[in-house]
């Protein structure tokens, strides 16, 4: 009776934990297309932003820019969270993906920060100073799309672990 109870036991702690890993993983799928959409969302936004500065839109273009970083900021956001679930699991391809994922978003985060420091300038002919800020963007927006290669590396390497 005694190895009964203890092979239920046994039983029930094994079902328990995969349950939880099983819970894990899918909380890692879901906060990974949270991510991707606020990173599509910022890119859309820093996009016009960039082209209503070129059109001489500031107003328009520091509200995009706005948007841009409230949409970086939230998939920042669940990529740390993500993170969380990913060292639980001790898995290492999802941390490896969601470490390079705030690479990525810490890049596009700074190239945005540096278009709206530029956006003023530009509407006060400081073009010089904005310039200087823009090519700062876009440096950091090179970093961010080197950042993305290496996320998109591991996915067709991994297929099984991201959909």
């Amino acid at each position: 009776m005694r190895k009964v109870i203890i092979i239920f036991a046994l039983v029930l702690v094994t079902v328990s934990l995969s349950g939880c890993l099983g819970t894990q993983v899918s909380q890692i799928d879901q906060l990974t297309d949270t991510i991707n959409d606020h990173i599509s969302a910022g890119d859309n936004y820093f996009n016009q932003a960039a082209t209503s500065t070129n059109k001489y839109q500031y107003e328009a273009a520091q509200s995009q820019a706005d948007n841009a970083s409230s949409q970086f900021s939230d998939a920042r956001t669940s990529t740390q969270e993500a993170l969380i679930y990913a060292k639980n699991l001790q898995d290492q391809v999802y941390v490896t993906y969601l470490q390079i994922t705030l690479q990525e978003l810490d890049a596009k985060i700074n190239a945005t920060n540096q278009l709206k420091v530029a956006i003023p300038l530009f509407a006060r002919n400081d073009t010089k100073t904005a310039n200087t800020h823009v090519d700062n963007a876009n440096q950091f927006m090179d970093a961010s799309q080197s950042y993305q290669k290496q996320r998109e590396e591991i996915v067709q390497q991994n297929p099984a672990k991201f959909k």
